[in-house]
């Protein structure tokens, strides 16, 4: 079994706050060491990197960190550049912005950068994803999709992500675009792996040891097939809907978390201090041991 990563994710569901209280970054900062942070942030997915880096560039500096890089590839070659491999094995926290999913792995996928990013990640890099940044984060990806239809095949089209995050699926700008149809469609591909849909301004924060913190605005979206009792996805054409029975679906807001190994929620007391032990137990997943971990 492969030893557990030590750093920490942060998978957004787009459109962070960048201006005002900064509540995600300033927390991702915070994790990559504060005012010591030294940060890479990872434009390659963007159509307007430039744009966009200036945002973040702008974002960071007033948060305050020791050093703060700025990157994007546009072919494959950029990312075997030694220098910027370098840059990334000296940084505490990388940020992979939003645009296209596809585009960032296709570019990043399989490269030297790729690699060292999964080394660093072992030895306790921190990650943050936003946008196509957060999709990107999963073994296996939603390359491309429709929201606000019911779940069918032509829904959503899968393809292999980085492999930061293993066992779940991500999709984000999740309620704002309504996409539970095609969160739910891919999980029918795939019961054995969870779908966790985020909301803009919202984050999940996957801890080392694999418990997940809800963080932000909005709400996070889990899709759970492990009890799935049949469907007819294996039946069905392209565009029909797809009958289903046994998904679980759950929906956590700030304050509550997920345990990935168990699939256990912790609800937090309504009264209880801050610093207090969250309550366990609103859904349980049995998992045969194979499946944990």
């Amino acid at each position: 079994m492969p030893e557990p990563s030590r750093g920490t994710l942060f998978v957004v569901g787009g459109a962070e706050d960048k201006e005002r209280g900064k509540l995600i970054l300033r927390r991702f900062r915070d994790a990559a060491g504060a005012d010591n942070a030294r940060i890479l942030v990872v434009a390659t997915a963007s159509s307007m990197p430039e744009a966009l880096l200036a945002n973040y560039e702008s974002a960071f500096n007033e948060l305050g960190v020791a050093d703060l890089r700025l990157t994007y590839q546009e072919q494959r070659a950029d990312a075997q550049d030694p220098d910027l491999i370098e840059s990334l094995r000296q940084a505490t926290g990388v940020y992979f912005t939003g645009g296209d999913q596809l585009k960032l792995v296709t570019t990043l996928g399989g490269t030297g950068f790729a690699s060292a990013l999964h080394d660093c990640y072992r030895s306790g890099l921190h990650i943050g994803g936003t946008s196509a940044g957060a999709s990107a984060m999963s073994t296996v990806m939603i390359a491309r999709g429709r929201g606000r239809s019911a779940p069918r095949l032509a829904s959503v089209r899968l393809s292999p992500g980085l492999g930061i995050l293993r066992r779940v699926i991500v999709d984000q700008h999740f309620q704002e675009r309504d996409r539970i149809g095609r969160l739910m469609a891919a999980v029918l591909r795939n019961p054995y792996m969870l779908g966790f849909g985020i909301d803009e301004d919202t984050a999940f924060i996957v801890s080392p040891e694999g418990r997940v913190e809800v963080l932000g605005k909005g709400t996070l979206t889990i899709v759970d097939g492990a009890d799935l009792i049949g469907s007819s996805i294996a039946e069905v054409k392209e565009h029909q809907p797809i009958a289903f029975a046994g998904i679980k679906v759950h929906v956590l807001a700030t304050g509550w978390e997920f345990d990935l190994g168990s699939r256990t929620i912790s609800v937090p007391h309504p009264h209880r201090r801050q610093d207090a032990p969250a309550s366990k137990l609103v859904a349980t997943t049995t998992l045969s041991e194979g499946d944990k971990g």
